[in-house]
């Protein structure tokens, strides 16, 4: 149970959010800051001095015009709010986006189970799903009651904001004709009452049932009798095809159907409500999923029958006993410690006792939509389509087993820093060119931060690729040229967890300019904008998972692009890559395997240059 503990607040502590109103502002950088910053991450994508040189010319035009003008703007709005960017983010970002949310815009886990010592098989399917379920319930009760504890700095000096736990539960988006908005019923136990029902869906058909009774919590052996009904339900019973796969749909077309079944019954509206309030989405995938790269494959994108992607949270059990996540981006983003703490709990606490007697013996209720032709039809068009998006994202898991986080650490290096200098040499390997890459940077330690962006394919990456592959530099000149590279990759991080990034800024004021109906300046419509991946056009899409065994990934951001996604272990590392199926380009299994190749090469040379960790 010791584990536990790192997740729940002592006596006394702190609550959950009692930082998150004093936290600072978000702070504005100057436009001339910015746009130095943006000027410099610009070189390593210029194709000669011609086109740096026109860039620069633009990028002066828009410094003492229409950015001025913004910028002022933007000054007024960040007098008046703790967080200038934040409600820009949430609707351009991704509210206005159009695409169905799976693959597209969702974050997805595989939940790796079998490294926490249960039994991972079809028969125990259900016993270890309502494990899962509980601990989920039971980090949601924590939150309820401000006891879990505030995430810091790896110091813990700096304390981030909670904000985000609030939209994990009871939240769900809503689909909208131009705009989506995100719907959250989750109340603190200190504010009043909040809904305390789950949904459960399988085969088209949708269940839900409540999990507080007495003011506790369902027990493992409740859930699995209630769990086990659902199941059997769906397994043995005729199968109703039925409204969860609309919500697969794109999100103007679900917009229309959700708004059409609402008028046409008032109980279908009342059913609405009942899933969107809900807790947590469970999911029964049919999907036997094969290894952890087909489990990842099947959590972003499975049994589309099964799903309700507008709910901000989904447990996902699939028929032979694995289990993944999907998490709503809007909603919050991905460094929240849920997957981890089921994962904990489920290696700490004992197999409970299912041969128990019940107290509690709940049957779930079932909801059946009122539907007409015109929904059948729709229900119909998506049946035949979906085969067709099946896998629009392939992913590919892999396991590098020569050294991890401590072996980077001996060379006196950050093992974030380290690995994010792999990727560029493998980009460079696999394509000959530089990448535009994103790594997440957390802004938690603001209030309501999220995310800014570390550019990471610098002026000294480029300058160490240039030198990696000149055969006429020595081992020890390549080894100062990687030091280099990574200790700027430090920098850049640093800095945009202090707020000196690039693309939130320039994001921010170009959403003035479309606001306000302002022509979209010059700047925003230059090639090496978009070359240096400016408007999300980054090809390496990046993130780091930690430390624990954890993992998770997103859609890459470009068609011919990338995501990978790693979490870094004593002495391995845990890669996912993700890929589009339509690429010509690119490869998931081809990434993995050049990677594997650029983590050995560079330890061995830096075991070869000691002098080098001077």
């Amino acid at each position: 149970m010791a584990q536990k503990n790192i997740f729940i607040q002592n006596e006394g502590g702190p609550s959950t959010f009692h930082f998150d109103e004093n936290l600072d502002n978000l702070p504005l950088p100057s436009l001339d800051d910015t746009l130095q910053r943006y000027y410099k991450s610009l070189i390593p994508f210029a194709s000669d001095e011609n086109e740096l040189k026109n860039t620069e010319k633009i990028i002066n035009k828009f410094k003492n015009g229409n950015g001025k003008k913004l910028q002022k703007m933007l000054q007024d709005k960040a007098s008046k709010e703790k967080n200038w960017v934040e409600k820009y983010w949430e609707d351009y970002a991704y509210l206005t986006t159009r695409v169905p949310l799976a693959p597209y815009c969702v974050m997805s886990q595989p939940l790796l189970t079998s490294y926490t010592g249960i039994k991972t098989t079809k028969g125990n399917l259900l016993r270890n799903f309502s494990r899962i379920v509980y601990y989920s319930l039971e980090f949601w009760n924590l939150i309820r009651h401000e006891k879990l504890r505030a995430g810091t700095s790896a110091d813990g000096k700096t304390y981030f904001s909670s904000n985000q736990f609030k939209r994990m539960y009871n939240t769900s988006r809503i689909p909208g004709d131009f705009k989506d908005e995100i719907s959250c019923y989750f109340k603190l136990k200190s504010e009043q009452s909040c809904p305390s029902h789950i949904v459960v869906i399988g085969n088209g058909r949708i269940f839900y049932f409540d999990v507080i009774y007495d003011e506790k919590l369902m027990t493992p052996q409740e859930l699995h009798h209630t769990l086990s009904i659902i199941y059997g339900k769906i397994n043995d019973e005729k199968n109703n095809m039925g409204i969860p796969i609309l919500t697969s749909d794109d999100r103007t077309a679900w917009s229309k159907n959700r708004r059409h079944l609402m008028e046409l019954s008032k109980e279908n509206e009342h059913y609405f409500k009942i899933i969107e309030s809900s807790i947590i989405a469970l999911s029964f995938d049919v999907s036997e999923p094969s290894d952890i790269s087909e489990l990842s494959q099947k959590t972003i994108d499975g049994d589309i029958h099964s799903r309700w992607h507008d709910k901000s949270s989904t447990l996902v059990a699939f028929r032979n006993g694995l289990f993944g996540f999907v998490g709503e981006h809007s909603c919050y983003d991905g460094a929240l410690s849920f997957s981890p703490y089921i994962l904990m709990n489920l290696m700490d606490d004992p197999e409970p006792d299912w041969n128990e007697k019940l107290k509690l013996q709940i049957i779930p209720k079932e909801i059946e939509f009122k539907v007409d032709d015109k929904v059948q039809s729709e229900i119909d068009r998506l049946e035949k389509w979906k085969d067709s998006v099946q896998n629009i994202v392939t992913v590919h898991y892999g396991e590098y087993k020569s050294y991890g986080k401590n072996a980077m650490k001996d060379q006196k290096l950050h093992p974030d820093c380290y690995v994010q200098m792999a990727l560029q040499l493998t980009y460079f390997k696999l394509h000959g060119n530089l990448a535009s890459t994103y790594e997440t940077a957390t802004m938690r330690n603001y209030y309501h931060g999220r995310t800014e962006t570390v550019r990471s394919c610098s002026i000294e990456v480029m300058e160490w690729i240039d030198n990696w592959f000149d055969e006429k530099a020595t081992s020890a000149e390549k080894a100062k040229y990687f030091r280099r590279a990574a200790n700027s990759q430090h920098k850049l991080m640093n800095a945009a967890k202090q707020g000196k990034g690039v693309d939130r800024h320039l994001f921010a004021l170009s959403c003035l300019a479309l606001e306000n109906q302002m022509p979209i300046p010059e700047l925003y419509n230059d090639p090496l904008f978009q070359k240096s991946g400016g408007g999300g056009n980054f090809i390496l899409s990046t993130s780091t998972l930690g430390y624990f065994i954890n993992i998770g990934f997103v859609a890459p951001m470009l068609k011919d692009g990338y995501g990978t996604f790693y979490t870094m272990l004593e002495n391995r590392i845990w890669i996912i890559v993700t890929t589009y199926k339509e690429s010509d380009v690119t490869s998931g299994k081809k990434f993995y395997d050049a990677f594997e190749t650029s983590m050995t090469e560079i330890m061995d040379l830096l075991n070869s240059t000691t002098e080098s960790k001077l």
